[in-house]
C-alpha cells in the first residue's frame, strides 16, 4: 500500500513532538536576556525629576470688580472720641479752646464735655479732691485762669494797685483759724468773742465757711482811711475765696458785701505782717509745714512777699521796717443774709 507524504507527516506530528522553529527557543531566551541585560546596565530615570511640560501664557486684563475708596476704607480714624480725651488731658485751657475751634466736631467734643475742663481744673488748681460745683466746670476755668479775675476787678478798682495769685486749697470741716501769728504750737481759742479771742491768742474761730476749694491772692491796695491822692500808705491783703465767687450774680451785683467781724491793734514795732487760714479739721497736718518759717519766709533781709499753700491751709508773711505798729482787720462775705461765708479777708496796714 502507498502512502502518502502528507499522511506520514501528519502521523508524525500526531505521534512525537512538535519541532521547534530552528533558533526559535534560543532565539527568544537571547532576546530575553538582552532585554534584562540592558534593564541592568542602563540607569534607572526617576519620572518626578523628569522636566515637566512648560505652557507659556499671554498677560491677561484683571477681570475683578475694580478697589475704589467707597468700597475700600482704611480702619484708621482722626475723630476717635477717647482718643482725643486722652490727649486733652495734657492741654491746658488755651490749648482746649484753640482745639474746639478747628472744627464743629472738636467744638462739640472739648467746649460741651464737662469732664475735660473738670479735670483741667484740678490738675491746673493742684486740688486732688474732687467737690460737687453747681456751675459747669468751663466756666469755673475761666473765671479762675483769665489771668485778670481778682476781687478788687469789681469792686474798689480806684485802690486797687497789684495782686499776686498764691494758690488753691480746700475747706471742707465748715470751721476755720485765722490767726496773725506764725509762732508754733498755734493757739486756738475755743470760746469768747472773737475780740477777746484776738486778744488772748492773735487768732479767732469763724464758723459756716462754705465747703469745696477755695483760692487764694495776694491783694496790695491803697490807703483805706484817706483819699489823698499824696498818701503812699498801702495795706497788704490775704485774700481767700470759694471758687465759685465770681460766678454768683449777687456778688457781681454787690449785693453781697464784706463785713468787718474784728480788727486788732499792735502798738509796737512789728517785725512781720503775717496772716493765715487753717481748715480746723486738719489744723496739725497743715500747720507743721507752715510753721517752719525758715523754709518758705527767705532771707532775713528779703522784705517781698511770700506765701505758702497747704492742702488745707494758706499763709502770709512779709518782713516789715521799722515801724509804729500795725492794725489787722478781718472780713469775711456771705452769700446771701443767711448764707455760708463764702470769702474771707485779713489785712494788715502799718499805723
Amino acid at each position: 500500500m502507498k502512502t502518502r507524504s502528507s499522511d506520514v507527516q501528519l502521523a508524525a506530528n500526531r505521534g512525537g513532538k512538535r519541532k521547534a522553529p530552528a533558533g526559535d527557543e534560543h532565539g527568544r531566551g537571547k532576546r530575553r536576556s538582552g532585554k534584562s541585560d540592558e534593564q541592568k546596565s542602563s540607569p534607572q530615570i526617576d519620572r518626578r525629576l523628569a522636566p515637566k511640560r512648560t505652557i507659556l501664557r499671554g498677560i491677561h486684563g484683571c477681570v475683578s470688580p475694580r478697589c475704589s475708596a467707597s468700597t475700600h476704607r482704611s480702619s484708621f480714624s482722626w475723630y476717635e472720641q477717647d482718643a482725643w480725651t486722652y490727649i486733652s488731658r495734657f492741654l491746658d485751657g488755651k490749648s482746649l479752646v484753640m482745639l474746639g475751634a478747628t472744627s464743629k466736631w472738636f467744638n462739640k467734643m472739648v467746649m460741651e464735655d464737662d469732664a475735660i475742663w473738670r479735670f483741667a481744673c484740678l490738675r491746673d488748681l493742684r486740688v486732688p479732691k474732687l467737690y460737687p460745683a453747681s456751675s459747669s466746670w468751663i466756666k469755673i476755668y475761666a473765671s479762675a485762669f483769665d489771668g485778670r479775675s481778682h476781687s478788687y476787678l469789681f469792686h474798689q478798682q480806684e485802690k486797687h494797685i497789684d495782686w499776686m495769685r498764691i494758690g488753691a486749697f480746700t475747706l471742707d470741716s465748715g470751721v476755720s483759724l485765722l490767726t496773725e501769728k506764725l509762732s508754733s504750737p498755734l493757739r486756738v481759742p475755743r470760746e469768747g468773742t472773737i475780740e477777746r479771742m484776738l486778744e488772748s491768742s492773735g487768732g479767732c474761730i469763724v464758723k459756716d465757711i462754705k465747703s469745696g476749694i477755695w483760692i487764694a491772692d495776694l491783694q496790695l491796695v491803697r490807703c483805706p482811711v484817706c483819699d489823698l491822692s499824696t498818701c503812699d500808705g498801702t495795706m497788704q491783703t490775704l485774700d481767700a475765696r470759694h471758687v465759685e465767687l465770681f460766678l454768683n450774680e449777687g456778688y457781681k451785683n454787690g449785693t453781697w458785701e464784706y463785713n468787718l467781724i474784728a480788727s486788732h491793734k499792735l502798738q509796737k514795732d512789728a517785725v512781720a505782717a503775717c496772716g493765715a487760714i487753717f481748715d480746723l479739721k486738719h489744723l496739725k497736718s497743715s500747720s507743721s509745714g507752715i510753721l517752719n518759717l525758715k523754709s518758705w519766709t527767705g532771707a532775713p533781709d528779703d522784705s517781698q512777699p511770700k506765701a505758702m499753700i497747704a492742702p488745707h491751709a494758706v499763709a502770709l508773711h512779709t518782713r516789715l521796717q521799722e515801724n509804729e505798729g500795725i492794725i489787722v482787720k478781718y472780713q469775711t462775705m456771705k452769700a446771701g443774709t443767711d448764707g455760708d461765708i463764702v470769702s474771707i479777708r485779713i489785712s494788715q496796714q502799718l499805723l
